[in-house]
This record gives structure tokens, C-alpha cells and sequence, in this order.
């Protein structure tokens, strides 16, 4: 393991290592994946965007699909995005775990759920929980 060569400087500045600390992380998982699908500018899909990265989630891969381009340029790195749409036309999140992804969530707070936030963060509790 990667650490193992590193040990005894990480013991003596653990602080210069956090990246890597973070990398270690993800690659020992659990790991999710993010898919919110939404228009770019509507107000919905800004306040998912925004409780998403108010808080510390490092194990997490974010993807956008903006719903108002037919043929976004996200679809030629992850094609299987292009069967997560919105809902009713309202900002939709879809969060994978393991090659699974969970039912599509339009409330802020149980995609955080979902993504195993403890805690949820004073900042991200008025941002508007229930998209409707």
C-alpha cells in the first residue's frame, strides 16, 4: 500500500498529507456517485448544487446533466447519464453506490442521506429542502 512508503514522514507532518489521506479514502470506499439532472440556470437545480457542495463529502464523484442541451458533452465521458432525467422537469438527484443507483430523489435532504452526510450543516439546513 501506498502509505506504507510514506509512514514516517506522514507521522512527522500528517498535516502535508491530507490529500493523500483523502485519496486513501476513497480508494478504500465506500464510494458514491452524484447524478444531478436539472436545467443549469433554474433555481431548483442551483439549491441541489449548492447543499451538495456545502458539505465535506470527499468519497463522492459529482456529474451534471443539464437537461435544457440535448447531447451535453458529460454524455461522452458517462453515456449512462443519459438515462437519468429530471422529474416533471424539477432537479432530480440520483445517487449510485456500487454500480446501484438509489430511486431519483427531488429533496435536498434525502440525497444527502442518501450519500451518508451525519450531519447536515446549519448553511445547507435554509437552503429549501423540498423541491417541488
Amino acid at each position: 500500500m501506498i502509505g506504507r512508503a510514506f509512514i514516517k514522514e506522514i507521522k512527522r507532518v500528517p498535516s502535508a498529507y491530507t490529500q493523500l489521506m483523502v485519496a486513501v479514502d476513497f480508494a478504500l470506499g465506500p464510494s458514491y456517485e452524484a447524478i444531478i439532472a436539472g436545467h443549469s440556470r433554474s433555481r431548483d437545480t442551483k439549491a441541489m448544487l449548492k447543499a451538495l457542495r456545502s458539505q465535506f463529502v470527499p468519497n463522492k464523484v459529482l456529474l451534471f446533466h443539464p437537461t435544457e442541451q440535448a447531447e451535453p458533452d458529460i454524455f461522452r465521458l458517462a453515456d449512462f447519464m443519459r438515462y437519468m432525467s429530471s422529474v416533471n422537469g424539477k432537479a432530480t438527484a440520483y445517487i449510485c453506490f456500487d454500480y446501484n443507483c438509489n430511486l431519483p430523489t427531488r429533496k435536498i435532504r434525502t440525497m444527502l442521506e442518501l450519500l451518508n452526510v451525519k450531519k447536515v450543516s446549519k448553511q445547507t439546513s435554509n437552503i429549501k429542502s423540498n423541491i417541488n
